[in-house]
């Protein structure tokens, strides 16, 4: 009759350690794990919304028929949010490359807005075709963007 051999155990806290050990490693030769990345995307998140709701808060119902107030306030709003988007400082690259496209995004909103209201004021419908162009532009590239910072950071 053949003995049966023992099965050898693994002890399950040893590979618990190791990993443990091995995720620590791994995440201090990266530079950390999860607490840096979330912050630095809360960070970045806070700064997107902060700009948006200024936007929003800018945009008032007014006695001007033209728009004019509103175009101006949207610039002043999003010049504002780019400039919030610099100063934020970050160390993941992918963070840094989204902040970059979102302060472009913003300051080209804010460029077409402000060239869009000037054409307003002087009457001149090619500039105000060519400044919406431009607009429209610039906002195409925000929901990608938008989506993209929320994928990365839904991750963390």
């Amino acid at each position: 009759m053949l003995q049966r051999r023992a099965q050898p155990r693994v002890d399950r806290r040893a590979l618990g350690c190791t990993a443990a050990t091995l995720l620590a490693a791994a995440c201090a030769a990266l530079g950390g794990c999860g607490p840096s990345k979330v912050s630095e995307c809360n960070r970045l998140v806070e700064v997107v919304n902060t700009g948006v709701a200024s936007l929003d808060q800018g945009m008032k119902a007014t006695s001007d028929p033209t728009g004019v107030a509103n175009l101006r306030s949207m610039a002043d709003a999003m010049e504002k949010a780019a400039a919030d988007a610099a100063k934020v400082e970050l160390t993941i690259s992918d963070l840094k490359d989204y902040s970059k496209r979102y302060q472009t995004m913003a300051r080209d909103v804010a460029t077409s807005a402000r060239d869009m209201a000037a054409a307003v004021d002087s009457k001149d419908t090619a500039k105000m075709t060519a400044a919406q162009n431009a607009m429209e532009k610039a906002v195409k590239t925000e929901d990608p963007l938008v989506e993209g910072i929320n994928k990365f950071c839904g991750g963390s």
